[in-house]
């Protein structure tokens, strides 16, 4: 029997078997949540993605290996670039070693291609494999981030801090977008990808977007979802930090005592400033990170020859929350 290469939306029972595929390709990975048809289900609905760009390999009717692309604009080098984000790099452990993950890689290529996308990007850490086989496909290592992880601090007492209400919504998108709107990486949030990370999750994946007050007036925020994943060779429960905006240190402190888990996590880039803030409330470096880019178009080629500033690191891409 030969492995057929399709459309993922021509995967019968898609979410049971893209969420089966999920579980037993990363079972050993660190920083890997166990996932369920409902948060594939989610998943595949994010802005730019669906099931007919991203392909599959069959063996029969049994789905043994996938790619996951999304379709978003990123800044690069200062530009924003409309780029495929490659997630979920999976092959079953019984089919591993065939190619299969290789001729996949290929496929998302062309479908970010025939889609208008001038550059490839994805995450994967550098102690692992894949970071070879990436780079034999000719991606280049862009930023360097780390996992850290930590306790909630107590309350510095010097902001107001609460959940966001409803009519605060554009506000916050405002002070993410201007925080990281020009780290490398980012993607604005537009109505469509505040409604998909924030609005419409999994019932098993909530999210509390905090705000922090001063004078009547939002000057922070911070998304804490909280996850399950495999760390340091256990399952851990750990409420991650993202999308941290803070006037200063107090702030930051202030936001994350308001996290509803005990042992908190973030992700971002080394040279990022909140990197530096967050070792100083005692946050420690778990797991290394990196981002990297293949350029599909000279432009990009020249885009990436910019000196690079902080990197965003996109946490739904990384871990999936």
């Amino acid at each position: 029997m030969e492995y057929r290469y399709v459309s993922l939306d021509e995967v019968r029972r898609l979410p049971e078997q893209l969420a089966t595929l999920s579980n037993a390709a990363f079972a050993e990975y660190e920083g890997a949540p166990e996932v369920d048809a409902e948060f594939v289900s989610w998943y595949l609905r994010r802005p730019g993605s669906g099931p007919a760009v991203c392909v599959g390999a069959l063996w029969g009717d049994e789905l043994v290996a996938c790619v996951l692309v999304a379709l978003q604009a990123l800044n690069l080098g200062g530009e924003f670039v409309r780029c495929g984000i490659i997630d979920t790099v999976a092959t079953h452990p019984a089919h591993r070693r065939r190619g299969l993950a290789r001729r996949l890689m290929e496929l998302a290529h062309g479908r970010i291609g025939e889609n208008a996308g001038e550059a490839a990007v994805l995450y994967t850490n550098p102690e692992n494999h894949p970071y070879l086989f990436y780079g034999r496909l000719g991606y280049v290592t862009r930023a360097r981030a780390a996992l850290l992880t930590g306790v909630r601090p107590g309350k510095a007492q010097q902001y107001t801090v609460r959940t966001m209400g409803p009519a605060e919504q554009d506000v916050v998108r405002e002070l993410v977008n201007g925080r990281y709107g020009n780290y490398e990486g980012f993607a604005l949030l537009d109505e469509a990808l505040w409604d998909w990370h924030r609005l419409h999750r999994p019932s098993g994946l909530p999210v509390t977007v905090a705000v922090a007050e001063r004078g009547g007036e939002i000057v922070g925020t911070a998304a804490l979802a909280v996850c399950e994943v495999l760390l340091g060779g256990q399952r851990r429960r750990l409420c991650f930090a993202s999308d941290l905006v803070y006037p200063d240190l107090g702030c930051l402190q202030d936001l994350l005592a308001l996290a509803p888990a005990s042992d908190l996590a973030a992700l971002y880039d080394t040279r990022a400033a909140q990197s530096a803030d967050l070792q100083a409330l005692g946050f420690e470096s778990q797991l290394g990170e990196v981002s990297m880019v293949l350029p599909f178009t000279s432009r990009t080629e020249v885009l990436l020859r910019r000196d690079a500033g902080p990197w965003y690191v996109m946490v739904e891409s990384v871990v999936g929350v």
